[in-house]
């Protein structure tokens, strides 16, 4: 794809030579660098990767041991013993796949213009335009994929070949619909079948599939609207009437601290839901 850009920072040195012991234990790097646009080394970005949660896991180690010290109490250096170490692993995993995090996330964009993409250069193809001109009409006005095909424009006035151009832009996108699809365009330039049927048959799978995740995501609603009427509406309105009653016969004290952690609690739940919700949905354009 016609990438972001990437800045890499240089990771340091120290860091290497673990890294680089490391990498064989993370064979789908390479791929996952490559497929969102990073051209740094995979021992380069473990490296970084092991950098940044270094850092971050000594401020938060700091930041106990100066806790421990002021408040003058050593269970905060207990904590900080159980905490750092698990944040380390957590953001070293966490920065180690930001880029498959980014491949995903361009996957879905790409596959939501796809089919109209293709739609477009099926009419081309069937107007007689040698297959070059119909990627040159779709390298604008379709986002992600059009971001793509311009990369491979790039290449073929380069000087590459249609195939070659073809094949090396397939292994590094994302999306394995796209990949799918210019794979089985790629076989019929290569065989020199009839690109057109291969095009249409393509364009009618995408579309049958994306016609079918629509109605998986509407299924898979209903359990997720019965979640949200049961913890967001059920339980706590219940469950405040319980306690409102278990203290009224015990003569317990509800603090108000009690009602602002249900609040909270219910606030976290709603954004929680939602963003299921919305990573759930499919990108389709209508």
């Amino acid at each position: 794809m016609d990438k972001k850009k990437i800045k890499n920072i240089e990771p340091p040195k120290r860091f290497l030579g673990f890294a680089e012991k490391l990498a064989p234990f993370f064979p789908d790097i390479k791929t996952c660098l490559s497929q969102s646009g990073n051209d740094m080394e995979p021992k380069d970005h473990i490296a970084l990767s092991l950098y940044k949660s270094a850092n971050m896991s000594t401020m938060m180690g700091a930041m106990f041991i100066l806790l421990a010290i002021f408040l003058k109490n050593s269970q905060f250096l207990l904590l900080g013993a159980i905490i750092v170490p698990v944040m380390f692993a957590f953001g070293f995993y966490s920065n180690l796949y930001a880029p498959k995090a980014q491949a995903l996330k361009d996957a879905r964009k790409v596959e939501s213009e796809l089919p109209y993409a293709l739609r477009h250069l099926l009419i081309e193809i069937k107007s007689g335009i040698p297959i070059y001109q119909g990627l040159v009409t779709i390298s604008e006005g379709y986002g992600k994929v059009s971001e793509d095909i311009r990369n491979m424009l790039k290449e073929i006035n380069g000087g590459k070949s249609e195939i070659q151009a073809l094949e090396e832009n397939i292994i590094k996108n994302p999306s394995f619909t796209y990949r799918k699809s210019f794979w089985q365009i790629l076989n019929s330039l290569k065989t020199g079948t009839a690109l057109e049927k291969t095009l249409q048959s393509t364009v009618n799978n995408i579309i049958k599939e994306q016609i079918l995740s629509i109605k998986r995501y509407g299924q898979e609603l209903n359990p997720y609207t019965l979640m949200y009427m049961m913890i967001g509406v059920i339980v706590p309105s219940l469950g405040i009437t319980f306690i409102m009653l278990i203290s009224s016969f015990t003569g317990m004290i509800i603090g108000k601290s009690t009602f602002y952690a249900l609040l909270v609690g219910l606030a976290l739940f709603q954004i929680m839901f939602l963003n299921i919700v919305k990573t759930k949905r499919p990108l389709v354009k209508l």
